[in-house]
């Protein structure tokens, strides 16, 4: 009697071990090598990825590969790799990407786990897509291809906020706290009310548009970022000192964000983005029940908690004169995963609901053909397959920095937390330098503008 119950559970695990890598080993485990790899700054660390890049998953890989290949220097292949992302992207629109619930495709996967749904990507990180494509192209001398990419990562944040408050599912998560899970996401958005606005994408993107005499959409950036930190005096400063030099509201600046930046003529000025940490993976959280008799269980993804933010960062920068600061925090990418998170909630309780009852189902088919042997098999099986989804784009930053500093014109040496690395300031010139803090070490990156 359980030959036919143990050859369709075989079957759908074979199906679904070739369908999703994720399905029994978490996408934050497979992760791990990578990420090792990276803080111990060895060139292996897209070896793991390239089966990915052609799987189901291959927009996920694709990022991960891309963002890998930029922390290592190699510019070309990362623009490539991101290249590979957003053309899988622009096969979906933005609605079906902040809804995540395209059932039609979803209907074979709903049965068993979300793992089988093909990673689509989240609309935050594909704004992070445009903003490093725009630092690649940065770094690798082209401010043009630099702005162009600047103004989609403004135009994907727009679009995907406006999507996202066209969707119905939205005045249910309004109108009712789905389950405690909902809420405690909730409680660790922190400062972002949205996964979709970046404050960190529209600080670059004001400090290119600046650079292109673009003056207007740099400010209008500057004010979108200070809506998120209104505390960050550094950013306020900046605010001010546009918003004076182009005499738009120069006093209502003053009054509300203080004194503007210093800039004279005959000086340079460095900025500097620091990225630090990895943004948290999604854990997961498993709510047993029982159907009829019959036991069930489903799997959420959840954030547990996020660590404390560092009150600053420490910075040096010598060379003709001597300076010294303190940056502040710009942008948060675990509390914009954590948004994403809860914005998806409708979808994944929606999918829940499809499963638990096709799964309900495949108890009642089973006992009537295996007996209570072929019934406790099937809801084995139905444990086994239940696991949250906890797929995410794992190598971003966990926070991101900024310190602007008008200085002397000469040759420096900048130290940020760790051994200073030589940083080119020109008169009437702004010097960008990209760090990133992830292990042990500091990669660091510098362009005059």
């Amino acid at each position: 009697m359980m030959k036919p119950i143990a050859m369709a559970a075989l079957a759908s695990l074979i199906l679904a071990g070739c369908a999703s890598n994720s399905l029994f080993l978490p996408y934050p485990a497979q992760m791990g090598e990578v990420k090792a790899q990276l803080d111990n700054g060895k060139g292996q660390a897209l070896k793991p990825l390239e089966a990915g890049l052609e799987g189901q998953d291959r927009l996920l890989y694709a990022q991960e590969a891309g963002r890998v290949a930029q922390l290592q220097g190699n510019f070309d292949a990362s623009r490539r790799y991101f290249e590979q992302a957003l053309s899988q992207y622009d096969q979906r629109d933005w609605k079906a990407l902040v809804s995540l619930s395209d059932l039609t495709s979803q209907a074979a996967a709903a049965t068993i786990s979300d793992n089988l749904i093909p990673y689509r990507g989240q609309a935050y990180e594909r704004v992070l897509v445009h903003q490093y494509q725009s630092l690649n192209y940065l770094l690798s001398g082209d401010l043009t291809g630099a702005t162009v990419e600047a103004r989609r990562a403004d135009q994907a944040q727009t679009l995907a906020l406006r999507a996202y408050e066209d969707r119905d599912e939205v005045k249910t998560l309004r109108s009712a706290g789905l389950n405690r899970e909902l809420a405690k996401l909730d409680s660790l958005g922190g400062n972002a009310t949205n996964s979709f606005i970046n404050s960190y994408t529209l600080y670059q993107n004001a400090i290119l548009f600046e650079a292109q005499g673009e003056d207007n959409d740099a400010l209008i950036d500057l004010r979108k970022a200070l809506q998120a930190y209104p505390d960050n005096s550094l950013l306020g400063a900046e605010y001010v000192r546009l918003s004076c030099e182009l005499d738009i509201d120069c006093e209502g600046a003053r009054r509300q964000f203080g004194a503007p930046a210093e800039f004279a003529p005959d000086q340079g000025r460095v900025i500097v983005l620091l990225e630090t940490g990895y943004v948290p993976a999604r854990e997961s959280v498993t709510i047993p029940f029982t159907i009829d008799g019959y036991y069930q269980q489903i799997s959420l993804p959840t954030y547990r908690g996020l660590p404390a933010s560092n009150s600053g960062v420490k910075l040096s920068l010598k060379g003709a004169d001597s300076y010294q600061g303190e940056a502040q925090l710009i942008g948060e990418i675990d509390t914009l995963a954590v948004r994403a998170l809860q914005e998806q909630y409708p979808a994944i309780v929606l999918r829940q609901a499809l499963r638990v009852a096709a799964k309900a189902g495949t108890n009642e088919w089973a006992e009537k053909k295996g007996g209570d042997v072929g019934a406790i098999a099937m809801q084995i099986f139905n444990a086994l397959t239940e696991q949250a989804d906890r797929r995410s784009w794992l190598t971003l930053p966990r926070q991101a920095w900024m310190w602007p500093k008008a200085v002397t014109p000469g040759q420096y040496q900048l130290a940020i937390d760790g051994p200073p690395q030589p940083v080119e300031v020109k008169a009437g010139r702004t010097t960008l330098v990209w760090a990133v803090k992830t292990g042990p070490g500091i990669r660091m990156h510098s362009v005059i503008l």
